[in-house]
């Protein structure tokens, strides 16, 4: 029997609607991920669904993670057999499972990261005669993304329309997809096979997704498509967090659901159960100013007014976080530094963080994939086990041919442009003397064996086994600062050993997200962009850097026609930040700050105007 006792009756009006499409709007701290985990639980348990055709779809790998472990103690094994996925590891499941119909060869299918799908871009873009500086491209990349999140056929008389073609045109023949991909190629499979659809529909008999304020065009055709059979969809969000629209979030799908679902119910989660009324206070006199915000209730403990610290610079800055982490430490009103996080608006402020954290002995880590998969060594090491599960994945291949050094930097931009498995190399490193061919006959030798011990032991011994085969270790460590790389590739070590699902399947769709923790938060202080933060919760925070110019954002201060709009999201951010802690929240600027040569002089930020906050000063940097 299903104990719903200790939820609230608006969580149980949630969790018990009937069938149909259901809304749930869901402010901070109002329990979400229960309501999710109940609603799922209840549909196995009270109205005997069978659980392989629940679906549901969370933003982040780490957000299913969790739901996933909610439903396996709530259900036991009927909670693993619920489908608990990522809107892009959906979409690659699909297009897998109906890579024919997409025009796909046969072989493994290879998944693109950032840095391989710019490079295929640039080269069919400048193919096309497109300028393709390096200036432009971040544009044209970004633009061409949001051409393709549409969540709508391309039009013939968009200028952009045959460089997407001939982009994905190029994808096809190299049996590979990249991100937006996953979202788009399922939505083209529909139109074209009604069938693959109708199979979908049919084994998701209800849909239910987190985060619904943060969904795409495409990710919202998704949902449409996947439920129009049945109509049983279950969404939840909150308006006051889109915080994602530069990635193409439309927090109106959310706005309108209504009206594109006339048959809607719609339930609100006012009662935050996270933090003290004063910090549910401050959050609501904060988002009074969002036209579409509604306050929020608590009836947790009163407990402390947020503090915000005025430094003199950026250094005074960091050594008062760092202190004041040390002082609450010390009179044990912090336990673990696990529970205690640094947030802020740009990652070039983690630099100065780091280095007051460290000369205070505070242990700390930087939160979400960014800080460790963005490194050369990291994605070295990924090339190198893509190519033990998939010897054909010749973007990997690219990447790693002459690395370490084998003077085959010619065969490497050979591959770039020409995809050839590691096996056809030979004859093409002839004219480049006996040495070259025997250098790529002895990586693919490495590659074979390499594959063949894929089919055995865990992702972590293949990553050392490739690490020796390959001779990389030893090469990292021989370089200036290989002491410090070869640590990052420990770090990723510890990563792989946590893997619990299919390797490739964890290559291919895993090291496109960017949510994975790679660290034991217990014992050290987090430090994550606001971005990341949203979702997370902790009993202490310090939002960093709110100040003009920070938060907002200086690109949000630009004098265009979407200033309105992205000084909106900018006071979204803004909430998302100080509703994170439980019990104490700290909110520091600085007079001055030092970009590059220039020292410039800051203003606090407009939305701290208004606030209930208790303030001091910081007047010498230390």
């Amino acid at each position: 029997m299903l104990d719903l006792s200790r939820l609230s009756l608006e969580q149980r009006q949630a969790v018990l609607a009937g069938d149909g499409p259901l809304l749930i709007v869901a402010g901070p701290g109002s329990g979400k991920t229960t309501v999710l985990a109940a609603r799922i639980a209840y549909l196995v348990v009270g109205r005997h669904i069978p659980p392989t055709s629940i679906l549901a779809i969370a933003f982040a790998t780490k957000a299913a993670r969790e739901l996933r472990a909610r439903l396996v103690g709530v259900l036991g094994d009927a909670g693993r057999a619920v489908e608990v996925t990522t809107f892009h590891a959906l979409g690659l499941r699909i297009i897998r499972q109906w890579r024919e119909e997409l025009g796909f060869g046969p072989g493994p299918l290879a998944v693109y990261d950032d840095r391989e799908a710019r490079a295929l871009l640039v080269e069919t873009a400048t193919a096309l005669g497109l300028d393709t500086t390096r200036e432009t491209v971040p544009q044209l990349v970004a633009t061409l993304t949001r051409h393709r999140l549409r969540g709508e056929p391309p039009k013939d008389a968009d200028p952009l329309h045959p460089l997407a073609e001939a982009y994905e045109t190029a994808l096809r023949r190299r049996c590979a997809v990249d991100f937006p991909a996953m979202l788009t190629l399922p939505l083209r499979l529909f139109e074209t096979h009604p069938e693959a659809l109708r199979v979908c529909q049919d084994a998701y008999r209800h849909v239910l997704c987190d985060e619904f304020q943060d969904v795409c065009a495409a990710q919202y055709a998704l949902l449409r498509r996947l439920t129009e059979a049945h109509g049983n969809l279950t969404v939840v969000g909150d308006p006051c967090q889109t915080v994602y629209g530069w990635r193409g979030a439309d927090v109106r799908f959310l706005l309108h659901f209504q009206r594109d679902f006339p048959r809607a119910r719609l339930i609100h989660l006012h009662q935050n159960f996270r933090a003290t009324r004063r910090l549910v206070e401050l959050a609501n006199a904060l988002g009074a100013e969002l036209a579409y915000g509604r306050p929020l209730r608590s009836d947790n403990p009163l407990g402390d007014r947020a503090r915000l610290y005025l430094a003199r610079d950026e250094a005074t800055e960091v050594a008062f976080v760092a202190q004041e982490i040390e002082r609450l430490r010390a009179v044990g009103e912090v336990e673990r530094l696990g529970e205690v996080a640094v947030l802020y608006r740009t990652n070039p402020q983690a630099h100065r963080l780091g280095v007051a954290l460290r000369q205070h002995g505070i242990p700390y880590w930087v939160r979400g994939r960014g800080d460790l998969f963005a490194r050369r060594e990291v994605q070295d090491a990924l090339a190198y086990l893509r190519l033990a599960y998939d010897p054909a994945d010749t973007a990997a291949l690219a990447r790693i041919i002459n690395i370490p050094p084998h003077r085959l930097s010619r065969l490497a931009e050979l591959v770039s442009r020409q995809p050839t498995p590691a096996h056809d190399l030979p004859p093409l490193a002839q004219p480049l003397g006996p040495r070259a061919v025997a250098d790529v006959e002895a990586l693919a030798s490495v590659i074979d064996e390499l594959h063949a011990q894929s089919a055995r032991g865990g992702p972590y011994l293949l990553l050392d086994a490739a690490l020796d085969r390959s001779g990389y270790r030893d090469w990292l460590a021989d370089q200036m600062d290989g002491a410090q790389r070869l640590e990052h590739l420990a770090e990723l070590r510890r990563l792989l050993v946590t893997v619990d699902t299919n390797q490739a399947d964890w290559l291919a769709e895993g090291h496109l997200s960017d949510d994975v923790d790679t660290a034991d938060e217990a014992d050290q202080v987090v430090l994550t962009t606001i971005h990341a933060a949203k979702g997370g919760e902790w009993r202490v925070v310090f939002v960093v850097g709110v100040e003009e110019g920070l938060l907002p954002h200086t690109h949000a201060l630009a004098h265009d026609a979407d200033m309105d709009a992205a000084l909106e999201e900018e006071l979204r951010l803004a909430y998302v930040a100080v509703t994170r802690p439980r019990e104490r929240l700290y909110l520091t600027c600085s007079r001055w700050r030092q970009r590059g040569d220039q020292r410039y002089r800051c203003q606090p930020s407009r939305f701290l105007h208004g606030l209930p906050l208790d303030s001091s000063e910081g007047n010498s940097s230390r």
